[in-house]
Formats: structure tokens, sequence, C-alpha cells
């Protein structure tokens, strides 16, 4: 008899008690009891126990705090310590969890054998108004029966680089193979941290604990529909604020690496520091390195598709701070002279198949087959929708489906009601 929980729900947060609690509340309204949740408060400006002492009622709710401020991947690899469960998720406050979800995710485990892996979809909320937490929401990603797929062909795809990281055409596998919104399972971390001394490794800690994840793993789930909302919008994610700001990309670097100089000089393309791109396939090459065993011996890195998605990444940056742009396109431009001509074709066929590479994905409800129809139906009801897109089998205009700005709890109760109906409806 295993006395852990199913699912540990590890929640690593700083400074944003606003979403903290919310994320919380839907937390708490998860089926089932097989569960634990786990908040380690890495706050400096906000901190966030009174806002988590409600939940501490709950002894599935736990609370810690470090002692002193970590970087992001120091305070991830603090909060895991603490998990107990067989499988384990990091979340984080702008993830709002269907109330199924865990039961859900439970039920395939023991259908499809205990997978290494688990990853899932989700849907957006696309706030516009923090203080009101107002936004609009409409269903994007089709519900589908779920599958598995090999740990090593996702290796295999993530250090190829031809396809984006983020991009569009294959958002559907974003999750694929991570502990970040995704779940792996006990013995796979356990792996992770025996063989590595952590789980979480600078500079990209999703990306990296990911790589770590795929390496020992072997089969994996994808779960087929979305089990979280999560929630977009300025000033919400520290992700996106690094990627198009110079000055907040040095502030994450300096307080995550001991020496900023000397990091940058090892990038994959030296001196490059911007974007993620070229972080990410570092911290790629940096795993690589370390493992001799496992499916990292069948992959290689291609830096110059990774180079392709950085030049277009250049363009992207909106607050350059007191850096100078053109000294970023010269280390580009050398890089790119110093490759082979077969290289730089891969790089040339990044950049021009940009366009092409971000289609739409097959997955999304609009371009999942149906036919389109231009009835507009304001503020529908999730039944009446799911009933148009999957038994009439028609995409109605994809517009918010309130006509004014929806509260975040009443987008919640749309997607949660528009879900439960198309799996109904789809016999999922």
């Amino acid at each position: 008899m295993n006395d852990r929980p199913f699912l540990s729900y590890v929640l690593p947060t700083r400074d944003r008690p606003q979403l903290l609690k919310k994320c919380l509340q839907y937390l708490k309204a998860q089926q089932g009891d097989n569960f634990e949740v786990i908040v380690s408060d890495n706050s400096i400006l906000k901190p966030c126990k009174d806002v988590v002492a409600p939940f501490l009622i709950d002894k599935k709710f736990k609370y810690f705090r470090p002692q002193e401020p970590l970087s992001m991947p120091d305070n991830w690899d603090f909060a895991i310590e603490k998990a107990q469960g067989q499988y384990i998720t990091v979340i984080n406050e702008k993830f709002l969890f269907h109330p199924s979800a865990t039961s859900v995710l439970q039920s395939l485990a023991n259908e499809f054998s205990a997978p290494d892996i688990m990853s899932w979809q989700y849907e957006h909320f696309a706030m516009s108004d923090g203080k009101g937490q107002r936004g609009t929401y409409h269903p994007l990603i089709k519900p589908v029966k779920p599958s598995v797929y090999s740990a090593l062909d996702e290796l295999k795809r993530r250090f190829d680089f031809i396809e984006p990281l983020f991009g569009r055409s294959t958002q559907e596998k974003i999750s694929f193979g991570k502990i970040y919104s995704g779940a792996v399972s006990r013995k796979i971390v356990e792996k992770i941290k025996l063989h590595y001394g952590r789980v979480f490794v600078p500079m990209s800690p999703d990306f990296t604990s990911m790589v770590c994840a795929l390496n020992f793993g072997e089969k994996c789930l994808d779960v087929g529909r979305s089990l979280m909302m999560v929630v977009a919008g300025d000033n919400i994610s520290n992700g996106e604020s690094t990627k198009v700001s110079l000055p907040a990309a040095k502030r994450f670097l300096k307080e995550t690496t001991h020496d900023f100089s000397q990091y940058i000089s090892q990038l994959v393309v030296p001196g490059f520091w911007l974007g993620h791109n070229i972080f990410i396939a570092t911290d790629y090459a940096s795993i690589k390195r370390m493992y001799s065993t496992g499916n990292l011996s069948d992959v290689k890195l291609n830096i110059p598709a990774a180079l392709g998605w950085a030049i277009l990444e250049f363009d992207q940056v909106t607050d350059w701070g007191d850096e100078e742009p053109a000294h970023f396109k010269s280390i580009l431009d050398d890089f790119y002279t110093s490759l082979t001509e077969e290289e730089k074709a891969i790089t040339d066929s990044i950049i021009e198949n940009n366009e092409k590479i971000r289609q739409p994905s097959p997955r999304e409800i609009y371009h999942s087959g149906l036919a389109k129809s231009d009835i507009y139906i304001p503020d529908i009801s999730p039944e009446e929708l799911a009933l148009y897109h999957w038994e009439k089998q028609l995409a109605l205009p994809r517009k918010p489906v309130s006509t004014s700005l929806q509260h975040l709890d009443d987008a919640m109760n749309f997607y949660i009601r528009y879900t439960d109906s198309s799996v109904r409806l789809l016999e999922l």
C-alpha cells in the first residue's frame, strides 16, 4: 500500500499574492483527496503567508519559506524537496486547474500502466484588467483521446530546433516532457537528483528539467485535453519580460549566475544574451555533457536552427535599456559567417519559413476540420457552443464568448462546463 498522495502540486511563488489566492481556490476544489499542494514563498516585497493561511486548515496544503530569497531555479529545487507525491508537477500562480484534473490524471495513470511523464494542454484567459481580474476567453484546443508518445522522439524534436519552442503550429506539444505544466513520476525525479544533484538547472529550469526527464523516460502520455486555464496579460509573465526587455534579462541573469560576463561568454552563440532560444540551447548542450547514459546519447543539438530563431528574436526586443542593438547584431552576423554552407542553409530555412511554421495547429478547434460559420451568438452558453462544435460540426467566429469583459471566475466556469460537455459529446 503506497501512503504517498498520487500527485504533488508544487507551487514556487514570488510577489504575486493576487493570483496565488485564485490558484489555490481551484486546487482546493479538486475532486478527491489524493493530492497535496506545496507552496514555497520566495517573496521579496509581498509575502503570501496571509493568502495561504486559510488553506492550511486542510492538511493537503503546506506552506514553506526559504530562509532568504532564492533564484528561481533554487526556489524550485527547494520546493520540490518537500513533495511526497507519486507524480510531481511544478506550477505557478497563473495556472487554474479544472476540478477533475487530479482524478483524470490518476485514472489515466492506472489505465496506461504508470507512464513516466503525463502531459496536458491548457486554455488561455487574456486578462486586460488585472485589478478587477477581467478579460476575454474563447475555447482553443479540441479535446482528443489520450495517446502515448516516445520520450526519445520528443527529445530529438526538442534538440532539433526546427519547430519553434513556443510555436502555434505545435502548441499542443509545448508541455510534452515537462514537469512544469506536466507531471513526472517520482522515480524519474529521483534519478535526475541522483545523477545531477538537483532537478532544476539554470538558466531555463522548466526546459532543462524536461530534458532530464525525457533522458530517463520511456513511455509518455499526452492526456489529450486541457486540464487548466493559464492567465495571460501585461506584467504577469516574467519569462515574456526577459524576452523583450534587455534590462529585465540582465536582472534575471545577474540574480541567477555567479559571474554574468563569464556565463554569457559560454553561450552556444557567445555573448548573445537575448531571447530564449540561445539560453535554452546552451542549457541543452550543458545537460547533454552531463549524461553519458540514457536517451541523450542518441540526440544532436542543432545550433544553426537555434541561431535562426535567435535572429528572429532579435527583432522582437522592445526595450534595449543601455545596450546597443548593433552590438548584438554583429555577434549574430559573425557567428553566421563562421557556419558551413550547409549550416547556413539550416539557419536561412528557419528565417524564411517562419510564417509557414507558425501556421495554426490542427488541434485548434477552429482549424480542426469543422465547417466555418459566420453565425455569431452573443453570450452563448458553453453547452450550446460545444453542440455547435461537436454535433453540428460548425466553427463559430472565434470571438470572446462574452460581449463584455468576463471576470476570471466566469471564464473558468465557462471553460469547465465547455470542456465537460465536449468530452461527453466526443465520447472521450
